[in-house]
């Protein structure tokens, strides 16, 4: 019967990858927001799906970023993001397809 300070053995295995330790492509991945909000954000709109949008409020909770991180890489994606006036104010829409958002910004246009 094991001791209460034993180790299962599946679990004192090393890695049988390669090389023990991760690369600084798994660092960046965890760590680097540069990297990980764009992830994200690309990753939200092709959730959206080529035909639908919404609006910026709850591309946010899909996307999982704050308000603040959006606006730092909305003009990295300026291509799929639609800036329409509602009641006087600017608002975001985020396009699932590129030609979609062209299509939007053809409607307010007009």
């Amino acid at each position: 019967m094991p001791t209460r300070n034993t180790i299962p053995t599946e679990v004192r295995k090393p890695h049988t990858t390669g090389k023990p330790g991760k690369t600084r492509d798994d660092f960046r991945a965890a760590h680097d927001r540069s990297f990980i909000v764009p992830q994200k954000i690309e990753a939200a709109i092709k959730q959206l799906g080529a035909d639908h949008w919404e609006y910026e409020a709850e591309f946010l909770r899909v996307a999982g970023i704050s308000t603040a991180e959006l606006g730092r890489y909305r003009s990295q994606f300026e291509k799929s993001v639609v800036a329409v006036r509602v009641n006087g104010a600017t608002r975001y829409v985020w396009a699932g397809s590129e030609a979609l958002a062209e299509e939007l910004r053809a409607m307010v246009q007009q």
